[in-house]
Formats: C-alpha cells, structure tokens, sequence
C-alpha cells in the first residue's frame, strides 16, 4: 500500500516536471510537485517548488482563500477541504 502511493507520487512529480517544461511559469504545477514531494518526505524541494508557485502567482494564496469561500457558499465542502489542505501546505511552506 505504502509503496504503491509512494509510486503514485512519484509518478505525479514526473508529470508535473514535463508539464512544467512546457509552461514554465503555471503556478498549479508548482503547488502539485510540491504536494507530492511532501508526502514523499522531500520537505525541502517541496518548499522550493510551493516558493515557485507563489513567484510564478503571488496572488495563489488569495486565490485560493476566495475559492474555498465559493465552495462553501455552494456547500461543496469536501472539495473546499481539499483546497484547504492545499493552501495550509502553501502558507507553511512558501
């Protein structure tokens, strides 16, 4: 199980690295490697790549902040929580 998730990150982080070979400054792929490299145990390259998003984004926190509020005036909380999760990681990290 461990290393099957573990795969699925890593394979994630390999896609993100060809996504951002071809647009270098779309802050979301950024934010994903470095999600994927957290829960890897990368905490550094992690770090860099949610410092990335910002550079490329510097409103990604802002952005992120009114579409959780969306999602839960549309009751939609399941996936305002993952946005959640997401900008927790970000405001930690960058």
């Amino acid at each position: 199980m461990i290393l099957e998730q573990m795969e699925k990150h890593q394979n994630a982080i390999e896609n993100y690295n060809i996504a951002i070979e071809y647009k270098p400054d779309f802050a979301e792929n950024y934010l994903e490697k470095g999600i994927s490299l957290l829960n890897l145990g990368q905490h550094a390259a992690a770090k860099e790549n949610f410092r990335l998003a910002v550079k490329y984004n510097p409103d990604i926190i802002i952005g992120y902040e009114i579409v959780i509020k969306r999602l839960k005036e549309l009751e939609s909380f399941s996936v305002a929580k993952e946005y959640e999760q997401k900008l927790q990681m970000l405001k930690k990290y960058s």
